[in-house]
């Protein structure tokens, strides 16, 4: 096995895992009750069952015979869990076996193993979805992986959850966000300008609420004189964020935004009634960090670093990175998602190569070429008029920038998302 040196700096250990004692306490029955199965199945002339004469013999339908049909022949205990289908469908099963002829004592061996994997899920810490959990970091749920991994659909599903609980506490909620953020030469020979260009579309109340921070800024610090922000046409922020909308992607109710300023913290803030119930409103702004970043990797700054954290529930996320091509060529970010309150020793090392406090979306960035030349899947292009205004009004040519984009859908809030670049040497 190699050591994690010679896998490169960003890999990460392996990891020996052990099933834990209340998992093994469910696997235990598993294996009794696939023994009994395939022992059943045999008594009736099944040995290596087939979906369609699963379907013919017993009359169910295609889905519970072909996950039946996957557990019995599972080479072991954690893949054939996730197949088995419930314990009434269990049931069914043994009766249609008793039916057509098998033997007394199979029956009565597979009804008791039934009602021990039963109990034992009933035992198991948590609810199905922590048994499903605890099912990827079993070797069957890696696959050649050492990191443990989810499908997909589940970890869709799992995400949609956490929007359905936030939504019903805060009752509110957004069609999608959308974070960009464009890397390019700034005005000092050797740093980088930074813009970010968000928005929200869709927002939406449900229910009468409280008021709601939508962007918050802080001012200039009163020690840093050559501090400078300013918005893509390039007029300074101040203390007033509300200049950086862009008005041409903002509904009506954005003009209904109310300034809060509490120190150096400034605030666009949505009050209860804005906007009215039901009635959904669009927010777009953009800002440019002057001079913000090295374009070259040095003592102690070896990475650039951006986050953005969804704050609300949202359907729809959208990351997407620019480089200059010339200036960063070559360099690929990276999206890690993370519950760490704070970046360990973010310039010099990077993402943490432990993955401590990592949270798995399940999506992975895409490079997407050369500007906007390539568009994306279908509904996943929403923001792109979006982007190629800001690019007018920055007056960069995206022709000169290589894209990456991340897109989730049903983000888990309150999140930290860190996109890192590798600057170059």
């Amino acid at each position: 096995m190699p050591s994690p040196a010679d896998r490169g700096p960003d890999a990460r250990p392996y990891t020996r895992r052990v099933n834990s004692p209340a998992l093994q306490r469910v696997l235990s029955p598993t294996k009794r009750v696939q023994r009994s199965l395939r022992a059943l199945l045999g008594g009736i002339g099944l040995d290596q069952p087939r979906m369609s004469e699963l379907r013919e013999r017993f009359g169910f339908d295609k889905s519970v015979a072909s996950r039946i049909a996957r557990a019995v022949r599972s080479m072991d205990p954690a893949s054939a869990l996730r197949e088995l289908p419930g314990t009434a469908m269990l049931e069914r099963f043994v009766v249609r076996c008793e039916e057509l002829g098998a033997e007394e004592s199979t029956i009565a061996a597979a009804r008791t193993a039934i009602a021990e994997l039963d109990a034992a899920i009933t035992a198991f810490p948590g609810d199905r979805t922590a048994l499903v959990t605890a099912l990827a970091g079993t070797p069957s749920g890696r696959g050649a992986r050492e990191t443990p991994k989810v499908s997909r659909a589940k970890m869709r599903a799992a995400r949609r959850g956490a929007y359905n609980a936030l939504l019903f506490a805060q009752g509110i909620c957004c069609e999608s966000q959308t974070c960009i953020t464009i890397l390019a030469p700034g005005s000092e020979h050797g740093r980088a300008d930074q813009a970010m260009v968000m928005a929200t579309a869709g927002l939406r109340r449900m229910r009468p609420g409280n008021p709601y921070a939508i962007l918050s800024l802080q001012g200039r610090p009163d020690a840093n004189s050559s501090y400078r922000r300013t918005t893509l046409g390039g007029t300074p922020v101040g203390d007033d964020p509300s200049v950086a909308l862009i008005p041409e992607f903002c509904s009506a109710a954005a003009s209904q935004l109310r300034l809060e300023r509490s120190g150096r913290n400034h605030s666009l803030v949505l009050d209860p009634g804005v906007p009215r119930l039901e009635e959904p409103m669009d927010l777009a702004y953009g800002l440019v960090n002057a001079n913000f970043e090295s374009c070259r990797a040095g003592t102690g700054n070896c990475w650039s670093m951006t986050s953005f954290t969804v704050a609300r529930p949202t359907r729809m996320l959208l990351r997407e990175v620019l480089l200059h091509r010339k200036t960063f060529g070559g360099c690929v970010p990276k999206c890690v998602f993370s519950v760490e309150a704070v970046p360990m020793n973010a310039d010099s090392v990077g993402p943490d190569p432990s993955g401590r406090g990592v949270v798995d979306h399940g999506e992975e960035l895409v490079a997407m070429g050369e500007g906007y030349a390539r568009r994306g899947n279908d509904g996943e292009d929403f923001a792109v008029p979006l982007a190629l205004r800001a690019m007018e009004l920055l007056r960069y040519d995206p022709a000169d920038f290589d894209r990456f984009r991340l897109v989730v859908e049903y983000p888990l809030p309150l999140v930290r998302g860190d996109m890192w670049l590798r600057l170059p040497e």
